[in-house]
């Protein structure tokens, strides 16, 4: 089975390459001599002791939020960390915890891409990334739902005890793993911790329930979500008075599966509301000439926010910086969360809350559904049936908008019982890298 699935890889490189993201710095997934990237920049690193994969840019602040709780003192230098992701744009987010370790400490984190799966290259990265087994503990933590059999084989081989951590699989995702079921639970993870009893169960039907199903019993549980640890109330930014007109309406995290439905929309909101200036901020910053196309195809004015002119009333600013969300959803009187006017699960559309606005959403929010749908009672986000009832929600809005500071003492009466998973998380890895 392994060799089958070996050559399936092989086979797939060709095609690889020209993946919209996998094709992207693709001899970096192949293994080069400088893989992985080095934690001591002034010369070779020894073995590491904790390996963190992110599969993208949210699982990657979640393994932000792990790096801070675990930098106690000394522990870069003692333990040396890597994190790898899949996507540049998980990279990017992990270098940000390289700068910040840098500038106390000697070490900082090791970043580089995740190989990809072929048996061969797993087997000689974790060799690479640990070492040889010299008795003391090594050890993988998978963000969410990170299930690589490649690299499950490689751990298991050399001896690194792999833990799932902020847990969640889909229905879908179940079934597709269901097919590897067989090979999955002879190199099952030591420990799970899900977000919810759904994601627990899922967990259990794959890599099985008990002693019995494995060669020796793995432990399984349930833990708070570390996206919940990473919701702060945030207090004022600087002063960013006259940075841009006048109300701004945001439509953020915007899919390209939603384009066309959002097209008219945007034509409504700017003859409803001439005296607004419309923020666009696409999730993946590749369509942007495509959002200029149909803009020009609006007859609309737009500029890109980096060309650094300030639009007037009316006109669409597209934001084409990446990481500067929160200075949008703190401008902004009025936002819509994309990936939700179409199936495709949601954005997090829990992050403009902490500044103090209530966001709107469209009907589709499965990826997110542990929020639970109570933040909609209190009032913290609002949720549209369709793109007609989505733009009256955001002119209404726009004509009244939530005192921020109420807002923030709701968040913050939400989040409380809610929040501790950043600190479970960091537990289970503490104990493993004592005992292995």
């Amino acid at each position: 089975m392994l060799s089958c699935y070996n050559l399936l890889w092989k086979l797939a490189r060709p095609f690889l390459r020209r993946h919209k993201r996998l094709g992207e710095d693709f001899s970096r997934r192949l293994l080069p001599s400088d893989w992985p990237g080095l934690a001591d920049p002034g010369g070779a690193s020894p073995p590491y002791r904790l390996w963190l994969h992110a599969a993208s840019g949210g699982e990657a602040y979640l393994a932000l939020e792990l790096l801070r709780k675990l930098s106690g003192e000394g522990a870069p230098s003692e333990r040396r960390i890597l994190c790898t992701s899949c996507t540049r744009q998980g990279l990017e987010i992990l270098r940000q915890a390289r700068r910040e370790e840098t500038r106390s400490k000697k070490y900082g984190p090791g970043v580089d891409y995740l190989p990809l799966d072929e048996p061969d290259l797993m087997d000689r990265a974790v060799y690479r990334v640990f070492g040889a087994n010299k008795g003391e503990p090594r050890v993988l933590g998978l963000l969410e739902t990170e299930i690589w059999p490649g690299l499950l084989w490689a751990c298991r081989k050399h001896g690194v005890s792999v833990l799932v951590l902020n847990g969640r699989m889909s229905a879908a995702s179940l079934r597709g793993y269901r097919l590897l079921r067989a090979g999955l639970r002879r190199c099952a993870p030591a420990e799970i911790l899900a977000v919810s009893r759904e994601d627990l169960e899922r967990f259990r039907a794959l890599f099985g329930g008990g002693e019995g199903d494995f060669e020796e019993p793995r432990r399984y549980s349930l833990m708070p979500n570390i996206k919940f640890d990473r919701i702060r109330p945030a207090a004022g930014g600087p002063d960013e008075e006259g940075l841009f007109p006048r109300p701004l309406l945001a439509l953020a995290s915007v899919r390209e599966e939603e384009e066309a439905l959002l097209l008219p929309l945007i034509s409504r909101l700017l003859s409803a509301a001439p005296q607004c200036c419309l923020v666009l901020a696409p999730r993946h910053l590749h369509r942007l000439e495509a959002w200029e196309k149909h803009l020009a195809g609006l007859k609309l004015d737009y500029t890109r926010r980096s060309a650094g002119l300030s639009p007037g009333p009316g006109r669409v600013l597209l934001w084409d910086s990446f990481g500067e969300l929160d200075l949008l959803y703190r401008l902004a009187s009025a936002v819509f969360v994309g990936g939700s006017l179409a199936p495709l699960g949601g954005q997090n559309f829990l992050e403009p809350m902490s500044q103090g606005l209530v966001p709107c959403i469209g009907p589709f929010w499965d990826n997110f559904a542990w929020a639970g749908k109570e933040i909609f009672e209190l009032g913290l986000a609002r949720q549209a049936r369709d793109a007609g009832e989505l733009g009256s929600l955001l002119l209404e809005q726009l004509e009244n908008p939530p005192p921020r500071e109420e807002v923030k003492t709701r968040l913050a009466a939400y989040l409380r019982p809610r929040q501790g998973g950043t600190l479970r998380a960091a537990e289970s890895l503490e104990r493993a890298l004592r005992s292995g």
